[in-house]
């Protein structure tokens, strides 16, 4: 197999699907139909094409710019560097269309509209690629370097990376360009689905990565560490090829340092499994005491039921204020002018208790509404409307009579 042959395959694939790439290209998006579904799932497996709102596709950002600089286009010059550049040009296409839009510059609109998607979702596919990036990076953990001090540097050099761009994202959350864009549908939509509603998975997956190299850094310090004291160790061996460890344990008074460390607790089990080792597992089996008997249980006799035996009923108390909400609709029942509520709980504080005066009025009114049709008394309201005319009244007091036959 020739090494050329995959580069041949996807040339090939793109070959059978120019005119899909073109018309994408040409017209800023395109949507599925049954004569493109087969180039536009090939194209989405080679990550060539993204969604896009109103279930069309787009090209990618980073083969859309691969067409710009092999075509030429003006569109090339007006590219930013990095993701801060491209939110920079989002903002100034976004300004420039509001101007054209004011001055009734129709085609200027139409131009500055396909720009400013183009930048929309060169900032989400920028995003997208950068967080691959930086996941490989942190699953291998800069597999592609070896030694402790590159691994350092990388991964102060991704977390540098990281934490901009999350900088970036949330002072972009504060931004006013969704409220320039709500005027225009097409652009509104596409900002907030493209991107307004991805930012916070992509602020939580950066997070995520900004974590584990926070932890990566803490572990290769710590690596760093053992790497000095063997590295030494080494170097001692060189510079002594005939150099020994002594047997300190024939020693009858080791060196302070010596005794500074902490010594290993080493526990020691037979292998049950070793047929030399039977004598001993038999030893200590029969230094095992036996197991007492089991003990006589006295046997608990047979219970029975009592027929006229049962638990006591017992009701709980009648809460105050429905006890106050019965008392007060029975005597105004009674009443042919009926009975204001305000008036009876100042009346009644001994059977309304801490009762508050707003709490007893809501009451009351929860009372007709659960009730007042099947209930045989009218209820009339002392009420105002609002001085902001809202729709709403303000209630000041409740009168609640009998019903008229």
């Amino acid at each position: 197999m020739s090494i050329i042959d995959p580069v041949a395959t996807l040339l090939a694939k793109l070959n059978t699907s120019s005119s899909t790439i073109a018309a994408a290209y040409y017209q800023g998006r395109i949507h599925k139909t049954d004569e493109n579904a087969r180039d536009i799932e090939r194209l989405r497996q080679l990550r060539l094409l993204s969604p896009d709102i109103r279930d069309a596709y787009q090209l990618r950002a980073s083969f859309r710019h691969f067409l710009n600089a092999a075509l030429n286009t003006e569109r090339l010059f007006s590219m930013g560097a990095n993701i801060g550049g491209y939110f920079k040009r989002l903002a100034n296409l976004v300004d420039e269309h509001s101007i054209a839009f004011q001055e009734g510059r129709d085609v200027d609109c139409e131009l500055y509209e396909v720009e400013t998607r183009e930048a929309i979702s060169d900032i989400a596919d920028a995003i997208d690629d950068e967080l691959i990036i930086l996941q490989a990076q942190v699953a291998t953990r800069f597999a592609a370097v070896s030694t402790i001090a590159e691994k350092k540097r990388q991964n102060l050099h991704y977390q540098y990376r990281t934490q901009q761009l999350v900088n970036l994202l949330e002072s972009f959350h504060f931004s006013d360009i969704g409220d320039q864009l709500a005027g225009h549908e097409e652009l509104a939509l596409s900002f907030k689905s493209l991107l307004a509603e991805r930012i916070p998975a992509f602020r939580e997956s950066l997070w995520s990565i900004l974590d584990l190299l926070n932890q990566y850094l803490f572990e290769f310090r710590k690596i760093e560490e053992r790497a000095k004291m063997v590295r030494a160790f080494e170097l001692h061996l060189n510079r002594n090829p005939d150099w020994e460890p002594k047997a300190w344990d024939e020693v009858t008074s080791p060196e302070d340092w010596l005794q500074c460390a902490t010594p290993i607790q080493i526990q020691s089990h037979p292998d049950v499994a070793a047929p030399e080792l039977e004598e001993l597992l038999a030893e200590i089996a029969r230094t095992i005491p036996s197991s007492a008997g089991e003990r006589n249980k006295t046997a608990r006799p047979t219970g029975h039921i009592e027929d006229e035996s049962g638990n006591e009923e017992i009701s709980p108390p009648e809460l105050p204020i429905r006890k106050a909400v019965r008392l007060y609709f029975k005597e105004a029942r009674k009443s042919g002018n009926g009975i204001s509520a305000r008036d009876w709980w100042a009346a009644n504080p001994v059977i309304l208790g801490k009762v508050q005066e707003d709490i007893w009025l809501l009451r009351v009114l929860a009372e007709h509404d659960n009730k007042g049709q099947a209930g045989k008394w009218a209820l009339r309201l002392d009420s105002k409307p609002r001085p902001d005319f809202d729709g709403n009244i303000l209630i000041n007091d409740v009168i609640v009579s009998r019903k008229a036959t």
